[in-house]
């Protein structure tokens, strides 16, 4: 039988791992900087939340493993990692990949508020895979096939139940929903909304409160997703009444901004003037103290 021929060497080859580890330190970077500089309104939302883990903890996560992969046979020089190694950066890469596309598509399509380390982190998953597929000498792409197709799945069922769960997670949570919301919000009900939760602003109330529903209804359902709110009653969506006490709770619903209290239902106007708010104020709803 003829000895199979070797496939000739490339730079491209000898190079891959090294161009794999700088394109995840520079993945490993800007999730950094995005865990230190706060979080944008797409890491912010349900829809990305993976075991209360934020989405650029997540980043930081999958950069550092892919790293460790591509640097790991090089250091330990270690040929039997050769094989390992490449089929885990091709999971990992396909993987990220497709999480990837899944922010994009929730970034224009639900939020509509562009995220630009989020472009970055998503153009460096693409060149990961790519990275990948090129970089090693593959005996065949068929190799790639199943494994492909088992992580594909893996990752469109894991995005399909994020997305689920964020459009309805009344659905997936033991406790009492309170009233649905059914108001629309403007820019300015979202940006009060984004302005309170950037300065520690915390919403206090309850499940089965109607002074609650009509603070939800002046912000809107899509603008109270932005709100950090702490629901007080034991019976309710991950109440947390430990917090309610700690703060002085005596009735709903009560505002916490910059170290003041405000019982019962605040206009839009009152709580933009108390929390400092200079952004657009044309809000639909007038209601409120």
């Amino acid at each position: 039988m003829p000895r199979k021929r070797k496939q000739p060497t490339t730079w491209l080859h000898r190079n891959a791992r090294y161009i794999i580890t700088g394109i995840s330190a520079a993945g490993l970077l800007l999730a950094i900087g995005c865990m230190a500089k706060g979080n944008s309104a797409l890491a912010a939302s349900a829809y990305v939340k993976l075991g209360g883990l934020s989405l650029p903890l997540l980043g930081a996560i999958a950069y550092f493993l892919m790293g460790s992969l591509a640097i790991g046979p090089v250091v330990t020089k270690n040929k039997n990692l050769e094989g390992p190694t490449w089929l885990g950066l091709f999971i990992g890469s396909t993987a990220m990949t497709i999480f990837s596309g899944y922010l994009l598509y929730v970034m224009f399509g639900v939020l509509q508020e562009p995220c630009v380390p989020c472009l970055l982190s998503a153009g460096l998953a693409l060149g990961l895979w790519i990275m990948t597929l090129l970089g090693n000498q593959w005996e065949s792409l068929g190799q790639l096939l199943l494994p492909g197709i088992g992580v594909a799945l893996a990752a469109i069922i894991a995005t399909s139940g994020l997305y689920a769960y964020a459009q309805n997670p009344d659905t997936f949570t033991a406790g009492n929903p309170p009233p649905v919301v059914e108001t629309e919000s403007g820019t300015a009900e979202i940006s009060l909304a984004k302005h309170l939760t950037a300065i520690g602003a915390k919403k206090y109330g309850a499940w089965w409160c109607p002074h609650c529903h009509a603070q939800q209804t002046l912000f809107g359902k899509q603008a109270f997703q932005y709100l950090t709110y702490v629901e007080c009653d034991e019976e309710g969506i991950d109440p947390n009444p430990n917090a309610c006490r700690t703060a002085g709770v005596q009735s709903y619903p009560t505002w916490e901004i910059n170290g003041q209290t405000f019982a019962g239902v605040q206009s839009l106007q009152s709580l933009a003037a108390a929390s400092g708010y200079t952004g657009p104020q044309d809000f639909a709803n007038q209601s409120g103290h």
